[in-house]
């Protein structure tokens, strides 16, 4: 099989879990990315610019005898025709091999769900930047399916976390760590809206259950959301974070979903060297302090696309995929982010929380 963005978090767990089945896997992503945990779990990678035609043609020749093309390259979510590129190179590669065609979508595409919970077939609606690039994508798979005979296969994962990644629930996971080795506590929401969240190497476990299914010809034109077993009210993220991280509390602050909406308008329309700049200027120093100036990797970033995600009810029918057999090793995101943080931690890759100082003995005078 070939997978593309294989340095990615769902394309290195994409490798990781084929591999371990025992596929051959050929990785590829764009030079100079980070493929060594692609390399790690047994992928042969190469580095190819994917939406360049030189690119295009090597994703051709990586894919010969290929029975699956897993297309997870996603260059940013302001980047639409760059990702139309490199989508329609790996849907040519899967055509020439006669695969199928894996497309790692979002649930993005929904944008904010007016049924809950949301059903693959439910209005596409996506009102940011990413949601927009992810379904134009999804757009043209359909469009190759329907003229070209792509056989096509779409998996939406809810919001995603897991190790390796530098941004959404990272950045949240390292501001946490942050303020636990600070020793300072955090306000969390009241309530809240109600998020589905799922583990990457969920996603990659669901794409495996389907690629080895017999009749996975059959499969094509269908797309499956992929979410763990429970949504969560925003306070309760929050608190696993922080549970996680090992910080402290500072109580609850009222949430109010219209004071929120236009909250996020604000931010959204606030320019980067305003806020988002100096927010992530701020991030970059607290993580130098916090490993003495010698971090084991460049900060995670904060940005405005996890707030999206945050700001209203969203939660996803996985009924299509629990139909075929699936089932999540993360159920909650509870006891994944627990996980992960410990192994982030044990890695060196978060800041160990404060260890509160005890109260010396007073000495006595003899």
């Amino acid at each position: 099989m070939l997978v593309t963005g294989a340095a990615g978090l769902i394309g290195s767990h994409l490798c990781a879990a084929f591999a371990g089945a025992g596929w051959e896997v050929r990785a590829i992503d764009r030079p100079g990315a980070d493929l060594s945990e692609a390399r790690a779990a047994g992928a042969a990678p190469s580095e190819a610019q994917l939406g360049s035609p030189e690119g295009a043609l090597f994703a051709a020749e990586l894919a010969k005898g290929a029975s699956l093309v897993a297309h997870a390259a996603f260059p940013g979510a302001g980047l639409q025709e760059e990702a139309l590129a490199s989508a329609r190179a790996a849907m040519a590669a899967a055509l020439a091999a006669g695969a199928p065609y894996l497309l790692l979508s979002s649930s993005t595409v929904y944008g904010r769900p007016r049924n809950l919970p949301c059903e693959e077939g439910d209005p596409k609606r996506p009102i940011d930047q990413h949601g927009m690039t992810r379904w134009a994508v999804e757009r043209e798979a359909f469009l190759w399916r329907r003229t070209r005979g792509l056989k096509l296969i779409v998996l939406r994962p809810a919001l995603t976390y897991g190790p390796r990644q530098r941004r959404g629930l990272a950045a949240a996971l390292v501001v946490a760590s942050l303020a636990a080795h600070d020793g300072r506590p955090l306000w969390l929401p009241r309530r809240g809206p109600v998020v589905h969240l799922v583990h990457a190497e969920d996603v990659a476990r669901a794409a495996l259950l389907l690629a080895e299914r017999a009749d996975l010809a059959e499969l094509s034109g269908r797309a499956f959301n992929v979410a763990d077993d429970v949504p969560l009210p925003l306070e309760e993220l929050a608190r696993a974070v922080l549970q996680a991280a090992g910080a402290r509390e500072a109580g609850r602050l009222p949430y109010s979903p219209a004071s929120a909406r236009a909250g996020l308008w604000v931010l959204r329309h606030t320019p980067s060297w305003m806020l988002w700049n100096r927010l992530n200027k701020r991030l970059a120093r607290a993580w130098l302090r916090a490993f003495d100036g010698r971090p084991p990797t460049a900060p995670p970033r904060l940005t405005p696309e996890l707030l999206e995600q945050l700001a209203a009810d969203r939660y996803y029918d996985t009924t299509r995929l629990r139909t075929l057999g699936f089932m999540p090793r993360w159920p909650s995101a509870i006891e994944g982010l627990l996980e992960l943080a410990s192994h982030s931690r044990a890695q060196g890759l978060l800041p160990a929380p404060r260890v509160p100082q005890l109260p010396q003995p007073a000495r006595t005078g003899s």
